[in-house]
């Protein structure tokens, strides 16, 4: 039976985290697993929540087209059963401070009430528009939070914050849910909710069970602390006069540090959580935005516009994600019972080279390394045309019989998943820049990210099929350096075809003892074959 756990991912960090969770569960870490995901943000046409979204699509169409179809699997790609929930406060009406607040009608029936919020805000905070987030001003956004996701629970209309509660309440009812947080605590949304999710949900999920769920003693929380990571364009002093209030990435250390400060010493955060994971990089020269830099005029604020590449760091927190989901239940319950949390961290080589473990764990870096390079080398299989091989299944060029009734839609968002995860073949046969690609580079490429180079500097469709992913898919040292395949005197691609081939001949797939989708079995065969013939 699968297991539930429960994931929130808070602002523009936490949508760029929850994406690195889901290419996770594609690779196949969280299997037998419900993942219920709650993507939570002010900033509703956001370009990473955007990127996000498409990323979600093409994991759920790619298990099935219908909801009822997906089911959870083991020892494969896609095997988490993800259910996604997304919340944004509403300030389309009424955005900003003042008019959430009611200000005008308060200033006269309640002087008392406007007095107390002049002291605490100054003009600027109260009059900034809320529709990009809180820019920092976590004063004000814990409160607004707070009070926006009680409202969501109380509003006669359904909304998918009540369904990802009601969830939750179930959960707790049944046993102690695990609940995780992904979020930054330098910026404003992320840093501002972190420390009130548990309690505004506990008394949301109150609310709508009428006082039987008591979220805050039933249930685990942990959440990653993460620091300031990356930087962003200056704004100019006629953006600092247009725009009131405007997050700097130049405070972005110093937020970091009083935040750190915070956690530490403070007893109602330590009596929330269990464990917190500490993370942050050296520096702050990582430009999420450097690929568009040269068309960028402004500093952006939120919106379409908004569209950071993604971060190792942001796959570090997924992994954290991991890690919680798998800690003995004891230690949650010795924390909770003595008020007290875990602060954890993990370092990475002088050097600045990223190995499996640094993510995982040594217990579970080859099972990480293994499944990470083999749904790259999917990747690979199915998005270079020259191979296509998921395509490929149904005519009879690939010498396999049986396969002409997988669905050509969900073929095409499997092709649009491996997109989004590493490259695009575009019209001009260049490599598109997907998920992976963007993690090598922000590592530093060369050799310092987990895989050989060859693959990620190939720039051209060309380039990629010279590329010798058989021999050369992990590092020259550490896992899976002895794990690869030669060819004779076929190619690699034929290489596998035999393989997949000779599997399917001698009935050797177990695809259809875990899944009935006729794709997720294939997918279940790709993956057997690739662990096979790279001698896992």
């Amino acid at each position: 039976m699968a297991k539930k756990f429960f994931v929130l991912g808070i602002g523009g960090t936490g949508m760029r985290c929850i994406e690195s969770l889901i290419h996770m569960c594609a690779i196949g870490m969280f299997d037998e697993t419900d993942l219920y995901l709650l993507a939570l943000d002010t900033d509703k046409n956001n370009g990473n929540f955007a990127r996000l979204k498409a990323v979600k699509d093409a994991y759920l169409n790619t298990k099935s087209l219908e909801a009822s179809g997906r089911t959870s699997g083991k020892d494969s790609f896609f095997t988490a059963n993800l259910k996604y929930y997304e919340f944004s406060p509403n300030y389309e009406v009424k955005s900003t401070f003042k008019d959430v607040f009611g200000y005008g009608d308060t200033q006269y029936t309640d002087q008392g009430k406007t007095d107390l919020a002049d002291l605490v805000f100054s003009k600027d905070v109260e009059d900034f528009n809320l529709r990009h987030g809180y820019r920092a001003q976590t004063h004000l956004g814990s409160m607004m939070m707070y009070h926006s996701i009680i409202e969501a629970a109380r509003d006669p209309r359904p909304n998918q914050l009540q369904k990802y509660l009601q969830e939750l309440i179930s959960a707790s009812q049944n046993g102690s849910p695990r609940v995780f947080i992904l979020g930054s605590v330098f910026g404003g949304t992320g840093a501002s909710s972190i420390p009130i999710i548990p309690q505004a949900i506990s008394e949301a999920a109150a609310a709508l069970s009428n006082g039987s769920a008591d979220i805050m003693k039933s249930a685990y929380f942990g959440s990653t602390l993460l620091t300031a990571y990356f930087n962003f364009k200056v704004p100019s002093e006629a953006e600092r006069n247009d725009q009131k209030i405007i997050a700097t990435s130049d405070k972005f250390a110093m937020n970091s540090q009083a935040a750190m400060m915070f956690y530490q010493d403070d007893a109602t955060v330590k009596a929330t959580y269990q464990k917190f994971y500490m993370m942050g990089t050296p520096g702050l020269d990582w430009d999420p935005m450097q690929k568009t830099s040269d068309n960028i005029s402004k500093t952006i604020t939120g919106g379409e516009a908004q569209k950071n590449d993604s971060h190792y760091i942001e796959l570090l927190a997924a992994s954290a994600a991991l890690d919680f989901y798998h800690t003995d239940e004891s230690v949650l319950q010795t924390n909770k019972e003595n008020v007290s949390a875990d602060y954890v961290y993990r370092s990475v080589n002088d050097n600045g080279k990223f190995e499996f473990q640094d993510f995982v764990g040594q217990a579970r870096a080859e099972e990480f390394a293994k499944k990470f390079g083999m749904l790259t080398i999917a990747s690979i299989l199915c998005n270079n045309p020259d191979y296509d091989f998921i395509a490929g299944l149904q005519s009879k060029d690939q010498r396999i019989d049986g396969y002409e009734d997988v669905n050509v839609e969900q073929i095409r968002s499997l092709k649009d998943y491996f997109s989004l995860y590493h490259f695009k073949v575009e019209e001009d046969n260049t490599l598109s820049e997907g998920w992976l690609r963007q993690i090598y580079r922000s590592a530093g490429q060369g050799d310092k990210f987990l895989f050989a180079p060859e693959i990620f500097t190939a720039d051209t469709k060309k380039e990629l099929g010279k590329a010798d992913w058989n021999k050369k898919l992990y590092k020259e040292e550490g896992v899976g350096k002895d794990n690869l395949f030669k060819t004779g005197f076929s190619s690699k691609f034929d290489k596998f075809k035999d393989a997949f081939v000779k599997m399917n001949v001698e009935g050797k797939n177990s695809g259809s003892d875990i899944f009935t989708n006729r794709l997720e079995q294939v997918i279940k065969q790709v993956y057997d074959t690739l662990v096979g013939i790279y001698q896992f």
